[in-house]
């Protein structure tokens, strides 16, 4: 038994319709621009779509890791994933409120699907970039008095 990923991503917010299925993904998140760290980001959602390659029903495990630029892994989330003989495509969304964001650099997301036996049977990597920038002083007045026109 095997999933196969049609479709992930990384993004501030996300929304599954309950009628049609339809998934809505808003602001996707390639990279952070902060003059300074830590951070939390208010809103962390990562969505998915995957399909079923067998008409047997999955019983397994969806484990998601943090990979700092540090070099450090984490485990952030895990939960059970259930998927009936009949249905052959599942969406996922899993939200994190108050993401804490303590490094500079590349942070990678990896999602890996395990069966029942807790072998992996898939997973996706999802990245993102925190940079740093120069903080611009709001409400100064310029240097120079810009030139007068009548």
């Amino acid at each position: 038994m095997a999933l196969k990923l049609h479709f992930a991503s990384l993004s501030l917010g996300a929304s599954v319709d309950q009628q049609t299925g339809s998934l809505s993904v808003f602001d996707v998140l390639e990279e952070i621009r902060t003059p300074q760290l830590p951070l939390q980001l208010q809103s962390l959602v990562i969505s998915l779509s995957l399909e079923k390659t067998d008409n047997e029903a999955f019983s397994g495990k969806m484990v998601i890791h943090i990979l700092t630029p540090d070099g450090k892994q984490q485990a952030i989330g895990s939960g059970d994933m259930e998927i009936p003989a009949e249905q052959k495509r599942m969406k996922a969304v899993f939200r994190y409120g108050g993401f804490p964001v303590g490094l500079y650099g590349r942070h990678r997301l990896v999602l890996s699907w395990l069966n029942s036996g807790g072998a992996k049977v898939g997973e996706a990597l999802l990245d993102f970039d925190v940079v740093q920038v120069t903080q611009v002083a709001q409400g100064v007045p310029p240097a120079d008095k810009p030139p007068m026109s009548h």
